[in-house]
């Protein structure tokens, strides 16, 4: 489906009109993809029948295990050639396993994903954009893209997260605090075999900038903002309590996470839970900022959708908002039937838009949610549904985070 962007993003989808064009979308999955027609055939799914809303449920989905590369799928799914001149690259997740998911892109679902992007970061991130500085505790997406190419054999490819690191650099100025150490790599390889610990962190480099920062008129300072991984922005809180530094920020100020590790593992690291509630705490103490500032961004590799959010007092928690270009149930685990607000189970995320290349139009994932709200946030009223993420189902093993990298 060829979309024009500015469509896409402001308009309003109504039920009716939703329907509609998932209805177009299962159609051409069905006549140019003989693996979905398979799929829909065996799951008796009859386009007739679906005419509103509660027919989603009926919709087959793609559990997001068949995207994982040792699952043989990911090709299976394309709806165009990988070598055709339409094809642009394979989105690569972060592998927490060493097995990573593979979806395929082209020109007009990249074009949707940064548009969708952009949306849901000036929607949902509380930030003085034109005048914003922004410090995140990642490699760069340059960088990324190197590195997963560690996790797969498959070309071309791109990290997926730095998808979203390029819809930011136009946004703003980004400095990734990641960096790759060539003198600590060469050492590493001699004496040790691996690049363990070829990567620093920059933290210096946020000390002297929000000093810097500080010392301007108020009318002249730049606006300040982290982002990245949880972990590491936890860590770098202890440090500066180490150093007796804090902050009185105020509103001109925001952290931002994206990509989960709420659990103890991200990509291919491991290190203890982290108590979301003490997370917010810890902010709002050592930066002096409000809990309105701080923000989860949730997304996966084989679906096209980002849920942006804010930080719930009542559910001690972030509650996530499904954008009104897609839709989302939550099925049981046990039954696979869609649940009530109040009820938990797998995340489906269905949307008509970006989907051009593979079968993706509807994938469950494996994380446990709660759905909260099935058409309106009690709390900010934003529109479509709300849910909350509990944990991940499947169990991950990766390497200790304090293994890869130097804190500087």
């Amino acid at each position: 489906m060829t979309v024009s962007k500015s469509i896409v993003i402001e308009k309003k989808y109504e039920d009716t009109e939703f329907i509609e064009l998932m209805r177009e979308v299962i159609a051409k999955a069905m006549e140019i993809n003989s693996y979905y027609k398979e799929l829909v055939q065996k799951r008796g799914f009859q386009l007739d029948n679906l005419n509103n809303i509660e027919d989603l449920e009926t919709v087959p989905y793609i559990p997001t295990t068949f995207f994982k590369e040792s699952a043989g799928y990911y090709k299976k799914l394309l709806k165009i050639l990988d070598n055709s001149p339409e094809f642009r690259h394979w989105n690569v997740s972060s592998a927490t396993t060493g097995d990573p998911s593979l979806v395929g892109v082209d020109t007009n679902d990249l074009e949707f994903l940064y548009e969708m992007a952009r949306k849901c970061f000036l929607d949902f991130i509380p930030r003085d954009w034109p005048r914003a500085l922004i410090s995140i505790f990642s490699p760069s997406a340059k960088m990324l893209d190197r590195l997963v190419m560690r996790y797969t054999k498959i070309r071309p490819v791109k990290s997926y997260t730095g998808n979203y690191y390029d819809v930011t650099d136009k946004m703003a100025p980004v400095k990734y605090l990641i960096n790759f150490s060539l003198p600590r790599a060469i050492y590493a390889i001699l004496i040790k075999w691996s690049l363990v610990g070829a990567f620093i962190i920059n933290s210096k480099f946020v000390i002297k900038t929000f000093a810097e920062n500080l010392k301007k008129p108020e009318d002249e300072r730049k606006y300040l903002a982290i982002g990245g991984s949880n972990q590491l922005i936890k860590n770098f809180m202890a440090l500066l309590k180490e150093k007796g530094i804090s902050y009185n920020l105020g509103r001109s100020f925001d952290v931002v996470m994206g990509g989960g590790g709420w659990d103890g593992r991200k990509a291919q690291m491991t290190y203890d839970p982290i108590d979301k509630a003490q997370f917010i705490s810890d902010i709002i103490e050592t930066f002096g900022t409000e809990e309105s500032q701080i923000v989860d961004i949730y997304g996966f590799t084989e679906s096209p959708i980002i849920f942006g959010s804010h930080w719930s007092k009542k559910y001690q928690d972030f509650v996530m908002h499904c954008p009104p270009y897609s839709r989302i149930l939550v099925r049981d685990i046990e039954t696979l039937e869609p649940v009530k607000a109040g009820e938990s189970g797998f995340l489906e995320s269905l949307t008509p838009f970006g989907v051009n290349t593979v079968v993706n139009h509807a994938v469950m994932v494996d994380d446990l949610v709660e759905l909260i709200s099935e058409n309106k946030c009690p709390e900010c009223r934003y529109e479509g549904s709300t849910f909350r993420i509990l944990k991940r189902i499947r169990e991950k093993s990766g390497l200790g985070c304090s293994s890869l990298i130097t804190w500087h």
